[in-house]
């Protein structure tokens, strides 16, 4: 069986994948996109990254990558066998997609910027110089923010201060989410926070790593995994 993962490795939704086959103990090729061309060749349905190549048989999305590992090579299980618990980690896992994409496109869109395909070599964008503005702008700043003065990168990290409050909640004392071993709400939210630490929005990094907690349920997901962090 010989297995390839496709997609940039600073997007979180291969890192995650990434995760999942280090943890199950697979031996696989990770190749990056050099051009936009290769999104389309590798995910011709969708054009969207990543894609696992399980023996010739290509899979789209991060998640149903996650569920079709589990198929093939049930142990270490990705999911409870708890049915109840199963659903938690099921919902927990979506949750942590699309609150990321959710958030990550909010700040593109503040700064007049849509999505871009990370390629390999990319790097990170610098956050852009603040513009000196005339009356007309600022007051369109001032409606953007909601009728305040407050800079809307401003009310972004505070709503996502809040929802890393929310998994600091969640997690509790436990080693991993709704569980003691890690499964793929645990890769879902790493991937997310995978992110935050490589400062894909301005202050998140400052921003996780005032939260100890969720530092440290990264570590543990780098030691359940290779035991070494991600680039």
């Amino acid at each position: 069986m010989t297995i390839t993962l496709y997609g940039p490795a600073r997007a979180p939704y291969t890192e995650k994948v990434r995760r999942a086959l280090l943890y199950k103990g697979l031996s696989f090729d990770h190749v990056e996109p050099t051009t936009i061309e290769d999104y389309q060749r590798w995910s011709p349905k969708s054009g969207t990254l990543p894609v696992l190549d399980l023996d010739g048989e290509k899979i789209e999305d991060s998640t149903r990558i996650l569920f079709a590992l589990d198929a093939r090579y049930p142990e270490p299980p990705l999911l409870s066998p708890d049915p109840t618990v199963a659903s938690q980690q099921r919902q927990l896992e979506d949750w942590a997609d699309e609150s990321f994409l959710w958030y990550f496109m909010k700040y593109r869109r503040s700064i007049g910027e849509g999505l871009t395909l990370p390629l390999a070599g990319d790097e990170r964008p610098a956050p852009p110089e603040e513009e000196k503005s005339g009356p007309l702008r600022r007051f369109g700043a001032w409606l953007r923010a909601g009728g305040t003065w407050e800079r809307p990168i401003t009310g972004l990290l505070r709503e996502i201060g809040q929802r890393l409050d929310d998994l600091v909640n969640f997690l509790g004392a436990r080693p991993f989410f709704y569980s003691n071993r890690l499964s793929m709400a645990d890769l879902g939210v790493y991937a997310m926070l995978f992110t935050m630490r490589n400062g894909s929005i301005p202050g998140s990094q400052q921003l996780l790593a005032q939260r100890p907690t969720l530092v440290a349920f990264m570590a543990r997901v780098e030691e359940a995994t290779d035991g070494a962090p991600s680039r």
